[in-house]
């Protein structure tokens, strides 16, 4: 059974119920779902969603969702913050998302299966972002549609600030700046993106943080949108590619996989808009190698 409960507060109240459910930019379809389940209560009473919501109201909706995700404890499962609408962990390297189906079950979302299997919880498995395989760090998860609905759209409106930790080759000259070049797919290899013309928008600023030695650097970057590969492509076209990405060039063997970490999330909770800021600190390989670049200095 699928549940969520909001205390409706005096900014919430006047509006009827399914008002209520398209600001929360809940699609039509699920809208509709809701309607004809008769899946909203008031107080635990089933409502029509022409209901007009009062202050301090219970609202809450009721129905069986199909769970999507096989449990998995293949490896353990780092949860940095959890309440009862989202949880954020803090994905390995090499550690897919989802199911690409060559994975046999064991991806970050089946490990989150497992989590909730733990707590008594049956839901279908919602991630909000991702994150590529060889990068670590923060994703976050909405546990019921209706906070995965909000906070999809915040993705889209830029309301949730993500920040990375990424090991730059070649020493950037301007120690920090933006970066507007649109991303597009590379006609020749499948797996990879390019800057391109015809490409969709993509705004990447970033700061150094630290000097390495060996020409190499620590750098913090902030998307103002999320294209697939977004860091590794800029940096790339400004001849900086990320430590270990073979794909855009960066071949040295100094580091076994792409040297890059989801470091930190801001964002407003979807159902209560408390503002939230969680950090997650850099992985034992990447913190390594940057000790011993220090160390060389």
């Amino acid at each position: 059974m699928d549940s969520v409960t909001i205390q409706i507060t005096k900014a919430l109240a006047g509006q009827t119920i399914k008002s209520y459910l398209k600001s929360m930019h809940v699609g039509r379809g699920k809208i509709e779902e809701i309607r004809v389940n008769q899946s909203a209560y008031i107080q635990g009473k089933s409502v029509s969603l022409d209901t007009i919501l009062q202050e301090n109201d219970q609202l809450s909706f009721h129905f069986l969702e199909k769970i999507d995700c096989s449990p998995s404890s293949a490896f353990p499962l780092e949860v940095l913050y959890e309440d009862d609408a989202i949880c954020i962990v803090n994905k390995p390297a090499h550690l897919l998302i989802h199911d690409d189906g060559e994975t046999n079950g064991d991806t970050l979302c089946n490990l989150v299966a497992n989590h909730y299997y733990q707590k008594k919880i049956y839901r279908p498995i919602r991630y909000i972002h991702r994150l590529d395989q060889e990068t670590t760090g923060i994703v976050l998860f909405a546990k019921d549609f209706l906070s995965e609905a909000k906070l999809h759209a915040d993705m889209e409106e830029h309301r949730i600030e993500r920040e990375y930790l990424g090991i730059v080759t070649n020493r950037l000259k301007e120690k920090s700046g933006t970066i507007q070049k649109p991303i597009g797919r590379d006609r020749h290899n499948a797996k990879k993106r390019r800057v391109s013309s015809q490409g969709q928008t993509a705004i990447t600023h970033y700061r150094v943080e630290k000097e390495l030695a060996n020409h190499l650097s620590l750098v913090r970057f902030r998307l103002e949108m999320g294209r697939t590969h977004q860091i590794r492509v800029h940096m790339s076209a400004m001849q900086h590619p990320l430590l270990g990405d073979i794909l855009y060039g960066e071949n040295s063997g100094r580091f076994l996989r792409v040297a890059l970490h989801s470091a930190s999330i801001r964002l407003f909770h979807p159902l209560t808009n408390a503002y939230l800021k969680i950090d997650c600190p850099l992985p034992k390989d990447m913190l390594d190698f940057i000790q011993k670049g220090e160390k060389k200095k």
